[in-house]
């Protein structure tokens, strides 16, 4: 066995590897990139969202998908335990069910509010709260998925324990890859 993988056997189990100088560079560049989209979906309004093309537009729903993953689950079940990610998307999907019954029986058309208020919230939301996340894992220097340093926030807020966060969240964007690459390339310096 390398002295790399001793080094990483035998690491503190409770303290999470901290994202290095050039993770921290990347999560400022892609807050910067999530403030804009925060900055441009905001600017669109309800109004753009409930037009009639924007299901359409795949952007809608894989930032749709995403919130309801990392925004609805990951966070919460990150902050507090999967059973509550759990519970917050279930009552999610609740809401948004029962928002597109209530939108076809009121509106006569599924794309309609409540359910495009609902949506159009959820996208903005998710933007929004990953460009602070950002901020945040680069000031705490949590490694992978940005929404880890929220978690990791909520959690010291808590007093809680971090040992459930001994591995970075995995990250759509590469980050946990990132600090992996990095975590490594320091312990062989």
């Amino acid at each position: 066995m390398n002295q790399l993988d001793t080094q990483l056997q035998h690491r503190d189990a409770t303290t999470p590897p901290r994202s290095g100088v050039v993770g921290r560079l990347v999560r400022v560049l892609y807050g910067a990139v999530m403030a804009w989209f925060a900055f441009q979906w905001a600017e669109a309004g309800l109004t753009w969202f409930s037009e009639p093309t924007t299901p359409a537009n795949p952007w809608v729903w894989i930032v749709t998908g995403l919130g309801i993953y990392y925004g609805l689950y990951q966070l919460p079940a990150s902050s507090f335990g999967a059973p509550w990610g759990r519970r917050v998307v279930s009552i999610y999907l609740t809401l948004l069910a029962t928002a597109a019954v209530t939108a076809v029986l009121t509106q006569g058309d599924l794309w309609a509010a409540p359910l495009t208020w609902l949506l159009y919230g959820l996208d903005v939301g998710l933007v929004v709260v990953a460009t602070i996340a950002f901020l945040v894992a680069v000031v705490l220097g949590t490694p992978g998925c940005e929404m880890g340093g929220l978690a990791e926030l909520i959690r010291r807020l808590r007093g809680a324990s971090n040992a459930e966060a001994t591995e970075g969240i995995w990250c759509i964007g590469g980050l946990h890859k990132l600090d992996e690459w990095e975590t490594g390339w320091r312990m062989r310096q």
